[in-house]
């Protein structure tokens, strides 16, 4: 039972089928990205959220904003891929991967249980072909409930995941 967002994302990342969790900024990625294995992947990137709320009768209610990357390592060099297999092969098994990670967290006990509709974007990436990487970015927007907690120093996420505190 999760009670802090961390807790809900890696409970998510679990239950989608994603390996690894990261949680960082693109520019920390970026600098150890190199040391996952090929079996660490599919990774899922979470960003550092951005939390805005509303107070109404001393009850706060919060929406986060959560973006992230679910990435893929291919093997050989990006640049000789065509659009259509990088789709078929790369692209579509992340989107399938980042629906079920935002359908897992929106199953967790920190949702704000009256709002019936949630908002999310999933698109295409093709930004890390130097890294090898593809797949999708995704952002949604997440209604909570204030009881829950944002521990800003408890970023433990995994054993596979880099634990950064700003």
């Amino acid at each position: 039972m999760a009670t802090t967002v961390l807790q809900a994302i890696q409970e998510a990342n679990t239950a989608a089928g994603i390996t690894t969790l990261a949680y960082a900024n693109s520019q920390e990625f970026k600098a150890f990205m190199d040391k996952f294995a090929f079996t660490d992947y599919p990774v899922n990137l979470v960003l550092p959220f951005t939390v805005n709320g509303t107070t109404l009768n001393g009850r706060r209610k919060a929406v986060i904003t959560l973006t992230g990357y679910v990435w893929k390592r291919v093997p050989e060099d990006g640049n000789d891929w065509r659009t259509l297999a990088v789709e078929t092969s790369y692209i579509e098994p992340m989107r399938t991967l980042a629906i079920k990670f935002i359908k897992s967290l929106l199953d967790t006990d920190i949702i704000d249980p009256e709002v019936e509709a949630v908002t999310d974007t999933i698109t295409p990436e093709y930004a890390e072909t130097s890294g090898h990487l593809f797949g999708v970015k995704y952002t949604v927007q997440i209604p909570t409930l204030q009881n829950v907690c944002i521990d800003a120093v408890s970023y433990i996420i995994s054993e596979n995941s880099v634990n950064t505190v700003a």
